[in-house]
């Protein structure tokens, strides 16, 4: 199996500098629709452009259009997508079900790569994913070896193998959308998992937690053990980046291409030292080996410190008026960016002085005066975070060649001819004029060679060479010359040549409604008993609960109520004739047949065409995501009623405290480290931003953390009942029965236009 390893491009440069080092394919964006919307990222003309000189190396790319569509952008993003393939783009990588569904109808042949986005987590996401018509899935983050092991599915798969990691399960994270406006699901994710939290308990009492970043993991580095996932059958290898510098991603490509070679050599996987202490100058947050090797707790987590930890400098041992005096562990050079660790603070090193006198560098072991241009304090540890000599260095490494064969024939009173070949079997050839005998000078046939051979700043270069000449014959160095470039040309022509995409013209599937509410119906999900207890005889709607046990002594005596599914769910549980609220596409993968399924809003459709797969599949209805306005809502409706001629059966959330992170890792493990589990059950707990707000922090058995809103969300009910929408829903959290008793009554008077 050909291992490929993939390199981020977030703008021209970095895709040079991943192909120069050894990509075999490059991953970017365009201006919109892609997961970084903060990435340089292409215009379609830069796209093109990227796109010619990565196939003249032979390097595919893909285009990202991993985002979730409103229902406005699906022409737009559909024209994107269509431009995208005409430039050559090799694969779309794709979140958006409706759009992977209108893409494939449109251009049937397209590749499809099934984004992280997609929380592709068990085998049942990947057999969604892999029916709707993608070629490979990118891999959740959360997985671990074992499972990557144990898939069945035929997909191919694709794996994140060093670079940032998010602490929530992959395209299941809401924090940045319910609590910035700002969309991780749009590609413009405000990182809240970066930011200062403090550990609360119910009480207010605060725990001490060796630093204050309790969302903020390490960078995924894999390095020697990439040779566990070739073995669980992983073929593509993902570095992550594309808002990392071109000589990151340069350094990184180059770290992971060697090491991919090594090992298809049989040589021990062993980078080099050098090699990592430059990638460490360049952006490390430090690195673990993250879920894939069931690292947790604090060994996964960055928590003094959220963005690039640099490499130790030295310390300061003084401070003057107008400078700062420091021990250097390393050398320093002018130009270099520096910081101070326990200040935070840093600058550009314009003047270092040593022993009174102005130097451009010093070495480990001096002691030098820097200006006094940042905040410390004596004891203060100081980081490189810059390195203007590495950087230098960097600007001209890598250089890739592509080895081509050639023929020359210079028979004389024949035109004189070449012939270029490729290991992918394009055949280039040139013709020139006539081979004319020698009168005084015959070229020799070394003449002959240096000419082919002189390939410059071409990609190109000859491994092996033909010659078939006569002897005593002239050919002018400038024929020869220009016989070479023709070839040269056309052999990249061919490499790059674009076939014209197939299109088609498929209409979406007619469906027929399956919905006979007349009257609005309210469901509640309650989370405890008593909830249950209170609210089971008020409700024409369904009552859902988390609460396995909760479900099974009460299904017979409440037909009403429905298990709602567990979305990170390694291995998820066998259900047939349950009554099921289904929260991920793995589980509608595995319930759609056989249950009675409802679809819940963790499962995102935010346009027309993502109601129509998802109900395709049989669902009664739909939840309505929290990331759709009224504005938006109203225009899916439309779009979907114009095509099916029915509104669709879609539920509207008007009060709940979402839940805005799944995480595989333990919250507690992670900030208290052992300790946590003597108080794990015993009180809850929340984050504290630095606003005041509490997030609550719930777990599972399986000891994973679910970070919930700081507050309960509200909606009013009158714009969808003026949508026709019939089905509302309220989710409880932590209410009594009285409590729950009341929200209920008042949401029903709400819904029935009853007087509050």
């Amino acid at each position: 199996m050909k291992t490929e390893l993939l390199a981020p491009a977030g703008n021209m440069p970095s895709l040079i500098k991943a192909i120069q080092n050894g990509a075999d394919s490059v991953y970017l964006g365009l201006k919109s629709f892609g997961a970084r919307a903060f990435a340089g990222n292409f215009t379609f003309d830069e796209l093109i452009k990227a796109i010619a000189y990565a196939h003249t190396y032979g390097v595919k790319v893909y285009v990202t259009m991993n985002t979730l569509v409103y229902q406005d952008e699906t022409e737009e993003f559909l024209s994107n997508a269509e431009a995208a393939l005409k430039a050559g783009a090799d694969a779309l990588i794709m979140q958006d079900a409706g759009m992977i569904a209108a893409v494939k109808r449109r251009f049937p042949d397209t590749e499809i790569h099934a984004s992280t986005q997609m929380h592709n987590h068990n085998d049942a996401a990947l057999e969604f994913v892999y029916r709707l018509g993608a070629k490979r899935a990118v891999l959740a983050r959360e997985m671990d070896i074992a499972q990557i092991k144990s898939l069945k599915c035929p997909i191919e798969k694709e794996v994140f193998i060093h670079g940032a990691l998010c602490i929530c399960y992959s395209g299941q994270c809401l924090f940045s959308a319910l609590t910035n406006g700002r969309s991780g699901n749009r590609g413009v994710c405000a990182q809240g998992c970066r930011m200062r939290y403090r550990l609360v308990d119910e009480n207010g009492k605060e725990y001490f937690t060796n630093g204050e970043y309790l969302l903020s993991p390490k960078d995924i580095g894999l390095f020697e053990d990439i040779g566990a996932l070739l073995d669980a059958g992983v073929g593509c290898f993902k570095i992550e980046g594309r808002m990392k510098s071109p000589e990151y991603v340069g350094q990184t490509t180059k770290i992971y291409a060697k090491l991919l070679s090594d090992y298809h050599d049989g040589k021990p996987l062993k980078p080099d030292p050098e090699d990592i202490r430059n990638l460490l100058c360049l952006f490390n947050r430090g690195y673990s080996k993250s879920h894939l090797f069931n690292v947790n707790g604090e060994a996964l987590m960055s928590k003094d410190r959220p963005n690039h930890r640099g490499t130790m400098l030295g310390k300061v041992i003084s401070i003057g008026q107008d400078r700062i005096r420091l021990r250097l562990s390393a050398p320093l050079n002018q130009g270099d960016g520096i910081k101070f660790e326990q200040s935070d603070d840093g600058f550009i090193c314009n003047k270092i002085y040593l022993n009174g006198l102005l130097t451009a560098s010093a070495k480990a072991g001096d002691i030098v005066e820097l200006d006094a241009k940042a905040g410390t304090h004596i004891g203060d540890t100081v980081v490189k975070t810059t390195d203007s000599k590495l950087l230098k260095l960097l600007q001209n490494d890598g250089k890739r060649y592509v080895d081509i064969s050639g023929t020359l024939t210079a028979l004389s009173g024949k035109p004189l001819r070449l012939e270029l070949i490729d290991d992918d079997g394009h055949k280039a050839i040139a013709e020139g004029c006539p081979v004319e005998p020698s009168r005084s000078a015959p070229i020799s046939r070394c003449d002959l060679m240096r000419g082919i051979e002189k390939l410059g700043d071409t990609p190109y270069r000859l491994s092996s060479c033909t010659i078939n000449a006569d002897k005593n014959i002239f050919i002018p160095k400038s024929a020869l010359n220009a016989l070479r470039r023709e070839a040269v040309e056309s052999l990249t022509h061919m490499r790059t040549f674009v076939p014209e995409i197939a299109a088609a013209n498929i209409a979406p599937p007619k469906l027929r409604s399956n919905d006979d509410t007349d009257s609005v119906r309210l469901h509640i999900l309650v989370r405890t008993p008593e909830q249950f207890d209170a609210v089971k005889d008020m409700a024409a709607g369904n009552i859902y609960t988390e609460d396995v046990r909760l479900y099974f002594q009460n299904k017979s005596a409440c037909p009403s109520l429905m298990l709602k599914t567990d979305r990170l769910a390694e291995h998820p549980e066998s259900f047939h004739g349950e009554r099921l609220l289904v929260s991920d596409h793995g589980g509608l993968q595995m319930y759609a047949r056989g249950n009675d399924i409802v679809l819940d809003h963790s499962v995102f459709a935010l346009n027309a065409e993502t109601l129509t797969v998802f109900l395709s599949h049989g669902v009664k209805r739909i939840a309505l995501s929290p990331e759709l306005d009224a504005g938006q809502t109203r225009k899916m409706i439309e779009a979907f009623d114009a095509q099916n001629h029915f509104a669709p059966p879609v539920e509207a959330v008007l009060r709940a405290r979402h839940e805005l992170m799944g995480m595989r890792h333990c919250m507690l493990l992670g900030a208290l480290g052992k300790t946590a589990c003597d108080l794990c059950g015993k009180t809850r707990f929340y984050l504290k931003d630095e606003k005041g707000n509490r997030f609550p922090i719930l777990r599972s058995d399986s000891c994973k953390s679910r970070i919930f809103h700081s507050r309960v969300i509200k909606a009013s009910a009158q714009d969808y009942l003026l949508m026709g929408v019939k089905h509302f829903r309220i989710e409880l959290f932590d209410e009594d029965g009285k409590e729950s008793r009341k929200i209920a009554e008042r949401i029903l008077r709400q819904i029935e236009r009853r007087p509050v």
